[in-house]
């Protein structure tokens, strides 16, 4: 377990000084980006593989990857967040993060964002609900084990429970 804000000192032993977790580090490089650290592994381990094996399915997997970053979906999620959490209570944790570009970390901000981060999250819900699951499937592509779909379709539900 790394602390939530620098210094890391397992990470400065390995001569990274990178504020982001996770890592991956495979031969000499260095991956630090979640979603590259994905298809990396993707890459190095097919039989193995979370992807989707079909185009409708690789094509389902990156419209929920942009839908939760670029959609804004995430950013939603981390306005909901436990307003008395301590990490989130904690000044330097929210300066780190604030320092970083994240507005969503300035409380009385994500108070205000509160009411229209509901309705947007409750939406997020309700069209996983209506449409890749509504015929009673337990994961997006339909298979027995959970997929990068879902990782990307359920991302924002962990943000809620980063504190």
């Amino acid at each position: 377990m790394q602390p939530p804000i620098l210094p890391r000192p397992d990470l400065e032993a390995l001569g990274v000084n990178y504020r982001r977790i996770p890592l991956l580090s495979i031969g000499r490089g260095m991956y630090l980006d979640s979603r590259l650290i994905l298809r990396k592994l993707e890459t190095a381990f097919p039989s193995g593989a979370l992807g989707g094996t079909t185009a409708d399915q690789r094509a389902l997997q990156q419209l929920l990857e942009r839908w939760t970053v670029d959609g804004g979906v995430i950013a939603r999620a981390l306005q909901l967040m436990p307003l008395d959490g301590p990490l989130i209570n904690s000044e330097a944790f929210r300066k780190d993060r604030e320092s970083m570009g994240f507005r969503q970390f300035d409380v009385s901000a994500r108070i205000k964002a509160r009411p229209e981060a509901i309705v947007m999250i409750r939406e997020c819900f309700a069209l996983m609900e209506t449409t890749l699951l509504a015929d009673g499937r337990d994961w997006v592509f339909g298979g027995p084990d959970p997929s990068l779909g879902d990782i990307e379709g359920m991302l924002p539900v962990s943000l809620l429970q980063l504190d």
